[in-house]
Protein backbone atom coordinates (compact mmCIF):
# COMPACT_ATOMS: atom_id res chain seq x y z
CA UNK A 1 0.00 0.00 0.00
CA UNK A 2 1.33 3.68 -0.70
CA UNK A 3 3.90 2.72 -2.98
CA UNK A 4 2.82 4.84 -5.86
CA UNK A 5 5.62 7.37 -7.54
CA UNK A 6 8.07 5.87 -4.73
CA UNK A 7 10.09 3.37 -6.85
CA UNK A 8 13.81 4.18 -7.43
CA UNK A 9 17.07 2.40 -9.13
CA UNK A 10 19.98 2.19 -6.80
CA UNK A 11 23.39 -0.30 -7.44
CA UNK A 12 23.65 -3.33 -5.93
CA UNK A 13 26.85 -5.10 -3.88
CA UNK A 14 28.84 -7.29 -5.96
CA UNK A 15 27.62 -10.94 -6.15
CA UNK A 16 23.71 -10.55 -5.01
CA UNK A 17 21.36 -12.79 -6.37
CA UNK A 18 18.34 -10.35 -5.84
CA UNK A 19 14.18 -11.83 -5.92
CA UNK A 20 11.37 -9.15 -6.39
CA UNK A 21 10.51 -8.92 -2.73
CA UNK A 22 13.54 -9.51 -1.07
CA UNK A 23 14.55 -7.13 1.64
CA UNK A 24 17.27 -4.99 1.38
CA UNK A 25 19.69 -3.19 3.61
CA UNK A 26 23.17 -0.42 2.83
CA UNK A 27 26.56 -2.69 2.88
CA UNK A 28 29.54 -0.31 1.75
CA UNK A 29 27.53 2.32 -0.12
CA UNK A 30 25.47 -0.54 -2.25
CA UNK A 31 22.29 -2.49 -1.59
CA UNK A 32 22.75 -6.23 -0.74
CA UNK A 33 20.08 -8.83 0.19
CA UNK A 34 18.95 -8.46 3.99
CA UNK A 35 19.52 -11.32 6.39
CA UNK A 36 17.86 -12.82 9.72
CA UNK A 37 20.20 -10.33 11.93
CA UNK A 38 19.35 -7.47 9.96
CA UNK A 39 18.67 -4.46 11.29
CA UNK A 40 17.74 -1.67 9.10
CA UNK A 41 15.86 -2.63 5.89
CA UNK A 42 15.46 0.32 3.90
CA UNK A 43 14.38 -0.79 0.37
CA UNK A 44 12.16 -4.03 -1.19
CA UNK A 45 13.25 -5.25 -4.25
CA UNK A 46 10.64 -4.73 -6.76
CA UNK A 47 12.51 -6.81 -9.89
CA UNK A 48 15.06 -9.96 -10.26
CA UNK A 49 18.28 -8.94 -10.25
CA UNK A 50 21.63 -11.01 -9.94
CA UNK A 51 25.30 -9.12 -9.83
CA UNK A 52 28.37 -10.82 -11.11
CA UNK A 53 31.94 -10.55 -8.76
CA UNK A 54 32.44 -7.30 -10.25
CA UNK A 55 29.27 -5.60 -11.36
CA UNK A 56 27.12 -3.45 -9.18
CA UNK A 57 24.19 -3.59 -11.66
CA UNK A 58 20.73 -1.44 -11.10
CA UNK A 59 18.01 -2.65 -9.30
CA UNK A 60 14.37 -1.31 -9.26
CA UNK A 61 13.44 -1.34 -5.77
CA UNK A 62 10.81 0.48 -3.28
CA UNK A 63 11.66 2.28 0.22
CA UNK A 64 9.87 1.18 3.04
CA UNK A 65 9.34 4.20 5.34
CA UNK A 66 5.39 4.71 4.97
CA UNK A 67 4.65 1.57 2.60
CA UNK A 68 2.72 -0.81 4.32
CA UNK A 69 3.42 -4.93 3.27
CA UNK A 70 1.76 -8.09 2.94
CA UNK A 71 4.51 -10.00 4.10
CA UNK A 72 5.09 -14.34 4.47
CA UNK A 73 6.17 -15.90 7.34
CA UNK A 74 8.39 -19.25 8.49
CA UNK A 75 5.85 -20.09 10.27
CA UNK A 76 1.47 -19.87 11.93
CA UNK A 77 0.81 -16.49 13.04
CA UNK A 78 -0.41 -16.20 16.73
CA UNK A 79 -3.03 -14.22 18.22
CA UNK A 80 -0.80 -12.57 20.23
CA UNK A 81 2.17 -11.49 17.38
CA UNK A 82 -0.52 -9.05 16.79
CA UNK A 83 1.16 -5.30 17.28
CA UNK A 84 4.80 -7.07 18.61
CA UNK A 85 7.86 -6.58 16.63
CA UNK A 86 9.10 -8.98 14.72
CA UNK A 87 12.91 -9.77 12.72
CA UNK A 88 13.42 -11.63 9.57
CA UNK A 89 13.54 -14.93 9.06
CA UNK A 90 15.37 -14.93 5.81
CA UNK A 91 15.51 -11.90 3.12
CA UNK A 92 12.33 -12.64 2.23
CA UNK A 93 10.26 -14.02 5.32
CA UNK A 94 9.74 -12.77 8.89
CA UNK A 95 9.77 -14.39 11.49
CA UNK A 96 7.09 -13.46 14.38
CA UNK A 97 8.35 -15.45 17.20
CA UNK A 98 12.10 -13.53 16.69
CA UNK A 99 11.96 -10.42 18.74
CA UNK A 100 15.88 -9.31 18.79
CA UNK A 101 16.16 -6.90 16.08
CA UNK A 102 12.47 -5.67 15.56
CA UNK A 103 12.35 -4.45 12.19
CA UNK A 104 8.90 -5.55 11.40
CA UNK A 105 5.86 -4.09 13.08
CA UNK A 106 2.68 -6.89 13.08
CA UNK A 107 -0.73 -4.95 12.77
CA UNK A 108 -2.58 -7.64 11.27
CA UNK A 109 -2.84 -11.47 11.01
CA UNK A 110 -4.61 -11.95 6.49
CA UNK A 111 -6.66 -15.50 7.59
CA UNK A 112 -6.90 -17.18 11.02
CA UNK A 113 -4.29 -16.79 13.39
CA UNK A 114 -2.15 -20.64 14.66
CA UNK A 115 -3.33 -21.72 10.45
CA UNK A 116 -1.99 -18.18 8.57
CA UNK A 117 1.34 -17.33 7.88
CA UNK A 118 0.73 -14.55 6.16
CA UNK A 119 0.95 -10.75 8.13
CA UNK A 120 0.47 -7.02 7.15
CA UNK A 121 2.78 -4.20 8.57
CA UNK A 122 5.40 -2.23 8.04
CA UNK A 123 9.15 -1.74 8.68
CA UNK A 124 10.87 0.45 11.29
CA UNK A 125 13.97 2.06 11.39
CA UNK A 126 16.49 0.40 13.98
CA UNK A 127 16.94 1.98 17.59
CA UNK A 128 19.63 0.95 19.56
CA UNK A 129 18.61 -0.53 23.11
Amino acid sequence: MYDDGKLVKIPLAASQTIAKGDALVWASGYLAAAISTSEDVRYIAMQDVTTGATEHTECLVLPVMGVRFEADCDGVVSIVDRGTYADLATKATINPDATVEKVFMIEEIVGKEEVSKTVRGYFVRFTAT
